[in-house]
C-alpha cells in the first residue's frame, strides 16, 4: 500500500478532508520512512470530524467501513477496494509502526500522537480525556467523606417533606437525591418527562436543608446549559419546579428558596469566554466562585468544553450532570454522557449502596439492579425510569421506546392517529406537505406555522406592550418545528427553508420581498459576545414601534430574542451570522421542545439517519410527531444503526 497515493485518492473522492491530508503531510516531514504512521495520522484527524475522540485501530482493522462511517458514502466498488486495503494491514503492523515512531508516545512525552492500547489520539484530545478523568476521579474519591457526614436515616425526614406523594417503589427521584447528597460528582439521566429538572430542584433544596440543619451557610449554586435555547428552557423548568416545591409548605423553605437560582447561564458565559480568543476568565488558576454546579443537556457537551469546565471548578465544589444518555452526542468530538452512563440501565449498584439507600430513603432497589462487582462510578449515577410526559398510552413515548430498543412496529402509526403521523411523500411540492406546514394537517395538537404567524399579525399599537407580544410570538413559534437530518438535498435544511417560505408566502402569511421580513425566524450560528447572543439562540423579525423626536411612532424591523430579563431587540444589520429556521437540523434542535415536531427524511438512505438521531427528533415533540418519509421500510434498518463513538474515558476512571 502506498500511503501517499491513497491519501490523495481519498481526498479526491471527497471523504478525506484537506485538513486530514495536511496533518499527514506534517507528520511525514518527521517520519518520512514510515507511510503507515502518515496514514494513521490522517485517519486519526478524520475521526474527529466523525465525533470520535480517537482512532480505534482494532475496529479499523476488523470493520474499516463501519469504523470510518463510509458504508453509505462510497459506491460498492469503492467500499470493496477500501475493505481490501485495510484488511491487508493487521493490528500487529499498526502497533509496530506506531510504537517505534518518533512522533508517537504513550502519553509521557510531547509528541503530536498518543498510542494507548489500540487507541490512537491527537495529543490534545488525549489530554482532554485525561483531564476529565482526573477531575472525576478526584470527586469520586470524596465519596466516603461525604457519606460519613450523613448519619443513619438523616435524610429520611427531609425527603418526606420534599416528596409528599406516595407511589410504587422505587422512587428514582428520591434515590437520585439521596445518592447525590454523598457525592461530589453525580449524573442524573432519563428520557423526556422523567422529571430530571424536578429532581434536581428538590435535590438542591435537600442540600440547602442539610446546611440549615448543621447551622452552616447556604450553598452558592449556579445553573448552566450548553446553548442559549437549552438555558432558556431550563430556566422555565426550574421556575416551575420551584413554584411546585413552594406549595409543599416545607419548613425553612422561605430561606432556601432565595438560594436556589432560576437564572441559567450558557457554558461560554459561565466560563467567561473572551471574544476572538480561546482563553477563559475562569480556569484551574482562577476557579469559579460556587459550591454546586448543575449542568443540563450534558449529552451536548464535547470533551474540550467538559475538560475546561471541570478544571474551572473549585476542588470542593459538587457537579451534577443532567441529560438523556440516549440522545445525540455533541457535534464536536466525544460522547461523554453516553460513556458515563453505559451501565445506567442495569443499575450496577453495590449491595452496600442499596442497603444505605434503603436506610436513608425507605426505597428499595430491585435485586436485578444490584451487582456485587459494581463500579465506583455506577454508585454516582441514577437513571430516572418513569416518564410523566409519556404514559403507557402515549404514542410518542411508545415510538421513542421502540426506536431506543432498535425495533419498529409499522402499525404504531395507525394505533396512535392523534399523536403520530406518517406522511409518505417523495417531494416537498405536494399539497399534503403544504397542508402540514400551514396547519399541521388539521388535527388536535397539530399546529403549523400559520399559528405563530397569526400572533405576528396581532401587533399592539402601544409600544409598552411590544415585549409581551414578542414573547407571545416566540412562545407560539415553539409550538411547531420542522427538522431535517442533513443540510443538503431536497429534504435538507436549505431546500426545506426555501420551500416552506414559498408555501407561507403563497398563503399570504409572509411577504419575503427582501431578506428581512416580518415573521422571519432566525437562528444565531456563531457566538456574538458583543450582542450577548450565543450559537443556537432563536429570534423572530418583527415590526417594532420606535418613538421619534416629534413624538410620533415609526414601525421598523427588529429581531426579538428571549433573554433572561425579557426581550432583546436587535437591528437586523447587526446580525452577521444567522440563518432562517423554518427548518433546522436535529442536532440544532437539542435542548428544545415543540408541541408538534416534523422530521423530514430523504427517500434515499444516505447513512446519516441513525437510532440516536431518530430518537432525538421524536423526543423533541410533546404532543404530536410527524414523519415525512417516502420509503418507511428503510426505518427498520435505521433503528438498528447505532452510533458508538470511540473513546477511552471509562478506562481512565476509578474502578
Amino acid at each position: 500500500m502506498q500511503a501517499e497515493l491513497l491519501l490523495e485518492q481519498w481526498q479526491t473522492q471527497g471523504w478525506l478532508r484537506p485538513l486530514d491530508q495536511a496533518f499527514a503531510s506534517f507528520i511525514a516531514r518527521y517520519q518520512p520512512a514510515e507511510p503507515l504512521v502518515w496514514l494513521a495520522a490522517a485517519l486519526c484527524s478524520y475521526q474527529l470530524k466523525q465525533g470520535h475522540v480517537c482512532l480505534d485501530l482494532a475496529k479499523l482493522q476488523a470493520e474499516p467501513l463501519l469504523t470510518l462511517g463510509l458504508a453509505a458514502e462510497l459506491a460498492p466498488s469503492e467500499q470493496a477496494e477500501l475493505q481490501q486495503q485495510f484488511t491487508a494491514i493487521n493490528l500487529a503492523q499498526w502497533h509496530a509502526a506506531l510504537s517505534q515512531s518518533a512522533v508517537v508516545d504513550s502519553g509521557t512525552g510531547t509528541n503530536p500522537l498518543v498510542l494507548a492500547g489500540n487507541r490512537l489520539y491527537l495529543r490534545r484530545y488525549w489530554q482532554y480525556e485525561q483531564d476529565i478523568a482526573l477531575q472525576v476521579n478526584q470527586r469520586l474519591a470524596q465519596h466516603e467523606v461525604l457519606t460519613a457526614q450523613l448519619s443513619a436515616s438523616m435524610l429520611l425526614p427531609l425527603l418526606g417533606q420534599l416528596f409528599k406523594t406516595g407511589g410504587a417503589q422505587p422512587d428514582w427521584q428520591q434515590l437520585a437525591c439521596a445518592l447525590a447528597c454523598r457525592s461530589a460528582f453525580t449524573v442524573i439521566t432519563g428520557g423526556p418527562g422523567t422529571g430530571k429538572t424536578t429532581t434536581v430542584v428538590r435535590l438542591l433544596a435537600l442540600l440547602q436543608l442539610l446546611q440549615l440543619s448543621r447551622g452552616e451557610p447556604l450553598l452558592d449554586i449556579r445553573l448552566a446549559a450548553p446553548t442559549g435555547k437549552a438555558a432558556a428552557r431550563l430556566k422555565d423548568s426550574i421556575s416551575g419546579a420551584i413554584s411546585r416545591l413552594a406549595a409543599l409548605n416545607i419548613v425553612g423553605f422561605s430561606q432556601i428558596e432565595q438560594a436556589i437560582p432560576s437564572n441559567v447561564s450558557t457554558l461560554h458565559r459561565l466560563l467567561g469566554v473572551r471574544p476572538g480568543s480561546k482563553s477563559l476568565r475562569f480556569n484551574r488558576y482562577q476557579p469559579l466562585p460556587l459550591d454546586i454546579l448543575v449542568l443540563d443537556e450534558a449529552s451536548m457537551v464535547d470533551v474540550e468544553m467538559m475538560a475546561a469546565l471541570l478544571q474551572a471548578l473549585p476542588v470542593t465544589a459538587r457537579i451534577i450532570l443532567l441529560g438523556d444518555k440516549d440522545q445525540l452526542s455533541s457535534v464536536e468530538a466525544g460522547a461523554l454522557l453516553a460513556e458515563l452512563c453505559n451501565k445506567a440501565s442495569t443499575g450496577d449498584y453495590l449491595p452496600a449502596t442499596a442497603a444505605w439507600l434503603a436506610e436513608q430513603t425507605g426505597q428499595h432497589i430491585p435485586a436485578e439492579l444490584v451487582n456485587t462487582e459494581g463500579s465506583l462510578l455506577s454508585q454516582h449515577i441514577v437513571m430516572l425510569r418513569h416518564s410523566h410526559r409519556f404514559g403507557q398510552d402515549s404514542g410518542i413515548g411508545q415510538l421513542a421506546a421502540m426506536v431506543n430498543k432498535g425495533q419498529l412496529n409499522p402499525t404504531i402509526w395507525q394505533d396512535y392517529p392523534t399523536e403520530l403521523l406518517l406522511l409518505k411523500e417523495a417531494a416537498t411540492l405536494s399539497a399534503a406537505f403544504a397542508q402540514l406546514i400551514l396547519a399541521g394537517s388539521n388535527v388536535v395538537n397539530g399546529f403549523g406555522y400559520q399559528h405563530y404567524l397569526s400572533v405576528v399579525t396581532a401587533a399592539p399599537v402601544e409600544p409598552e406592550l411590544q415585549d409581551r407580544w414578542a414573547q407571545d410570538v416566540l412562545r407560539a413559534y415553539s409550538c411547531f418545528q420542522v427538522l431535517a437530518t442533513t443540510r443538503k438535498g431536497e429534504w435538507g435544511v436549505e431546500q426545506l427553508n426555501l420551500q416552506i417560505q414559498h408555501i407561507l408566502a403563497k398563503a399570504g402569511l409572509i411577504a419575503p420581498v427582501h431578506q428581512w421580513f416580518s415573521g422571519r425566524p432566525v437562528m444565531v450560528s456563531r457566538n456574538d459576545y458583543q450582542l450577548g447572543l450565543m450559537n443556537g439562540d432563536i429570534g423572530i423579525c418583527l415590526p417594532k414601534l420606535l418613538p421619534q423626536a416629534d413624538g410620533s411612532l415609526v414601525s421598523t424591523l427588529r429581531v426579538a430574542f428571549a433573554v433572561a430579563d425579557g426581550i432583546k431587540w436587535v437591528i437586523p444589520a447587526r446580525l452577521n451570522a444567522v440563518e432562517t429556521v423554518f427548518a433546522m437540523t436535529v442536532h440544532k434542535s437539542q435542548g428544545s421542545e415543540f408541541s408538534h415536531t416534523v422530521l423530514a427524511v430523504a427517500a434515499q438512505d444516505n447513512g446519516l439517519l441513525n437510532r440516536e438521531l431518530l430518537y432525538t427528533a421524536i423526543t423533541r415533540a410533546s404532543a404530536r410527531f410527524s414523519l415525512i418519509c417516502a420509503e418507511p421500510r428503510q426505518l427498520v434498518k435505521v433503528v438498528q444503526r447505532q452510533t458508538i463513538r470511540a473513546g477511552g474515558l471509562l478506562l481512565a476512571l476509578a474502578d
